[in-house]
């Protein structure tokens, strides 16, 4: 990339959904920082980050604005607000609490309600390491877990955010899907990205004055894909 080329020339949204403590906090800060906190507070509405990476293969750089939303109730009214005009989602339950597999589909309604049907989902199973010395805590089964994907049309995987297993490949994944999702559509007269997507909420109590600059992420070139890049393998 040139110096005379703009920062990025793919902007996409992306949402961040699912109960509270299922750790979509801690994957953001695992995916954006590569740390993780030690003590972890609830999310209050809604708080963003960004994170760019190369696809190397097309010579593109997709930047993404990757909105955190709180899972509590109470907060429906104003993270609902911020899913519209999104490309994509990760949805998420915690592999080890049944409550939270139950409500996806919840969850998964509520996304489309509120976005355009076109949105790319992908489920995600976090806290893969409270598996490693105890297998039984898997609430669901994977075969019960990819017949759901298969049948919603989600993309799967599983993660650890604590220990940053898999975060920023299942997170690459997204980002070549929707952009190879993209790139066969019709050609349109496209919005610019500040017109397609809202990053700062003036009338936001959580707005931040300067966003980070993102790291880049490259992305290997495309190789012959495998069974988990179907819509419901794993990784």
């Amino acid at each position: 990339m040139t110096e005379a080329k703009a920062q990025y020339d793919e902007l996409y949204k992306i949402i961040l959904v699912g109960d509270s403590s299922v750790g979509k906090t801690s994957f953001l800060i695992r995916l954006t920082k590569n740390v993780i906190k030690k003590q972890s507070q609830p999310t209050i509405g809604v708080e963003y980050a960004a994170q760019s990476i190369l696809l190397a293969d097309v010579d593109k750089i997709v930047k993404s604005v990757i909105w955190d939303t709180a899972g509590a109730e109470k907060y429906k009214a104003i993270t609902t607000a911020h899913y519209r005009k999104s490309e994509g989602a990760l949805l998420f339950y915690d592999l080890c609490d049944k409550t939270s597999f139950d409500n996806v589909l919840s969850w998964r309604q509520e996304i489309i309600q509120h976005t355009d049907d076109k949105i790319m989902i992908m489920l995600i199973g976090n806290k893969l390491d409270l598996l490693q010395d105890n297998p039984q805590n898997r609430c669901v089964s994977v075969e019960e877990v990819e017949q759901i994907c298969q049948q919603h049309k989600m993309l799967y995987n599983e993660t650890s955010a604590k220990e940053g297993t898999n975060v920023k490949e299942c997170f690459e994944q997204l980002i070549r899907k929707i952009y190879e999702f993209k790139q066969q559509q019709p050609d349109v007269d496209e919005e610019l990205p500040s017109q397609r997507i809202e990053i700062e909420d003036e009338k936001s109590e959580k707005k931040t004055q300067e966003q980070p600059q993102p790291n880049v992420l490259t992305v290997p070139t495309k190789q012959n894909r495998n069974p988990s890049d179907n819509c419901c393998g794993t990784t």
